[in-house]
């Protein structure tokens, strides 16, 4: 099993965010994760990543528990642009990756090259970076490591056309290639574009829904969230 989650729950200041639910992947794959603000998608991506703690159930990636010491080698999280450091360049940012991760520094070049940064790799620190910049910047943080499995928390909000073209390409790749994704987007046109396999969070639970070649993501969205009882 890829990514198996079961009887998970988790509340913060008395607001229950899960309560006893469930999710698993079991094939490789680009899997999305949708839901309104608040309903707890980075939450959830926090919690496989071991950077939150559950109040009840368990969670195991590739059948490793979060308390084994190889669970970290398992998957990379790409978080949003707060983590990225305004006075380093692109460089300086990968090249720590590579040195907490033990990765040879060779690969930034590779990776620079897949997501187009090699251009502004040294020369340009983070604070001179449009949103699309960054966002390529935090994926190529994300896949230096190589894991088999990447999380991502919005890798596509508020992108430019030529970024959105280039990290979907990136993504598609990687799901060639044996990787399995979990996206987390408000971008449901785009993430149409790259799977139909999306999970949805809805009164604490997560929903898994195939979509049909006739289905999109938003119209399931509207039905789940808009329509009224």
């Amino acid at each position: 099993m890829i990514l198996d989650i079961q009887q998970l729950s988790l509340s913060f200041k008395k607001k229950s965010i899960f309560k006893q639910t469930a999710l698993s992947i079991s094939q490789p794959g680009i899997y999305g994760l949708v839901a309104p603000n608040g309903s707890g998608k980075t939450t959830l991506l926090n919690l496989i990543a071991n950077l939150l703690v559950p109040d009840a159930g368990s969670i195991s990636l590739f059948d490793k528990s979060d308390n084994q010491q190889r669970f970290f080698q398992s998957a990379s999280f790409l978080q949003d642009n707060t983590v990225l450091y305004d006075y380093l360049t692109a460089y300086d940012h990968l090249k720590l990756i590579c040195q907490l991760r033990q990765i040879p520094v060779a690969q930034i070049a590779k990776i620079a090259q897949l997501l187009d940064v090699a251009d502004y790799l040294t020369h340009k620190k983070v604070s001179a970076y449009s949103l699309g910049m960054k966002q390529r910047l935090l994926l190529a943080m994300a896949l230096i490591a190589d894991t088999p499995l990447v999380l991502l928390d919005e890798p596509l909000n508020g992108l430019d056309p030529t970024s959105l073209q280039i990290i979907r390409k990136t993504l598609l790749a990687m799901k060639e290639h044996g990787k399995t994704l979990l996206i987390s987007s408000h971008n449901l046109d785009e993430l149409d574009k790259v799977t139909h396999k999306i999970f949805f969070i809805k009164n604490q639970q997560i929903f898994y829904k195939e979509l049909s070649s006739n289905e999109s993501s938003e119209a399931v969205y509207e039905k789940l969230y808009m329509s009224q009882p």
